[in-house]
């Protein structure tokens, strides 16, 4: 007898024993699960978000409309269009300076920056699209910038321009658009000179921004303000700054690292 009341409290044990190690499994399992919801519904401000491989398809495309392109960037609907000549007078360009429109798309701000800096500067205009690059060739033809515009066609790890070749790089609506921030900004820093500065325009992502702007922008402004820092960048005062819809207006400088070696 007590044998078998020996044998059943052993295996009331190990069945107790079981269940307990079942329901630890199970509770480790729902706490990643949880982690991952709550990551999930998250406002995308606290980090940036991955980035859409498609981003840049249309623009590769050899065949891309042009003139569908200007009419939706070439639009007085368009706040950083109908700001543009402050904005241009914002980035404060100067006779003689070269500056690099990165993602010059239709040529808007190339041919306002090819006035400023005249016939000593250079403007070049940048662009992943082939499409796009030819027509800010004719672009600058057509206004007479053909010695001051050099059309640049880049890839989406590099500006593709020369060390030390530029005093200012702009970005406008552009940031989102690079597959390897990490990159193309170690390009971008190479490509300046000492002190050189970086002025990016961009979509700053917030719990209101409208949808067009949830569909394109990866993070906040303060996530790309930290990865620009990361590259070798100082924020600095801008003095002026245009306020534009949808869009943050910053200005970095370009610092010396403390390791000479590093670019």
């Amino acid at each position: 007898m007590h044998t078998y009341r020996f044998v059943v409290e052993m295996m009331t044990r190990r069945t107790f024993e079981r269940v307990l190690v079942f329901v630890a499994t199970v509770a480790c399992l729902a706490v990643p699960a949880a982690a991952t919801a709550e990551a999930e519904d998250a406002p995308q401000s606290h980090g940036p978000a991955p980035y859409p491989a498609d981003m840049n398809r249309n623009f590769t495309d050899p065949d891309v409309d042009i003139q569908q392109f200007i009419k939706r960037f070439e639009n007085e609907a368009r706040d950083i269009y109908a700001k543009r000549r402050e904005i241009t007078r914002a980035v404060g360009l100067r006779p003689g300076d070269a500056v690099a429109d990165i993602g010059a798309g239709t040529g808007l701000f190339a041919q306002l920056f090819a006035e400023q800096v005249g016939p000593k500067g250079t403007v070049y205009a940048v662009d992943i699209a082939p499409a796009f690059v030819k027509y800010l060739a004719e672009q600058a033809k057509k206004h007479g910038h053909e010695r001051v515009v050099k059309t640049v066609l880049n890839t989406p790890d590099s500006a593709e321009l020369p060390p030390g070749s530029i005093d200012v790089a702009f970005l406008c609506d552009t940031y989102h658009h690079f597959e390897h921030p990490e990159k193309m900004l170690t390009s971008i820093r190479r490509a300046l000179r000492p002190s050189g500065r970086l002025v990016v325009i961009g979509f700053d992502l917030r719990k209101d921004s409208g949808e067009f702007v949830k569909q394109r922008a990866r993070a906040a402004k303060e996530v790309y303000y930290r990865e620009i820092a990361a590259a070798g960048f100082e924020l600095i005062e801008t003095k002026d700054a245009p306020a534009i819809k949808d869009n943050f207006y910053a200005e970095f400088r370009r610092v010396q690292r403390k390791s000479q070696a590093q670019p």
